[in-house]
C-alpha cells in the first residue's frame, strides 16, 4: 500500500535508498547524470522562490506586531 507524501520526500528516500541508508552520503553523491540528482536534498533548484513586494511585508509584520500584543495581553489578565 502507498502513502500520499510530498515528491521531493519520495525524491529524498529515495536518494537515501540508493546511498544503502547512509544519509550524509546523499549529500556527496558522485551520480550526477542521475535525473533525481538536482532534488536530492529535498530542494528544487529549478524555483527561484518568490519575491515578497514591501507592502506585504510591511502588512506581515503588523498583523504579528498585533497577534503578540494580543498574547500578551492575555497572559496579563490570566
Amino acid at each position: 500500500m502507498h502513502v500520499k507524501r510530498p515528491l521531493l520526500k519520495v525524491i529524498r528516500a529515495k536518494c537515501i535508498d540508493c546511498c544503502c541508508g547512509d544519509r550524509a552520503e546523499v549529500k556527496h553523491c558522485p551520480v550526477t547524470d542521475c535525473d533525481l540528482h538536482p532534488y536530492r536534498l529535498g530542494k528544487n533548484p529549478f524555483n527561484a522562490g518568490r519575491e515578497i513586494s514591501q507592502e506585504r511585508r510591511d502588512a506581515a509584520s503588523v498583523r504579528i506586531r498585533a497577534y503578540h500584543s494580543r498574547m500578551k495581553n492575555a497572559a496579563e489578565t490570566a
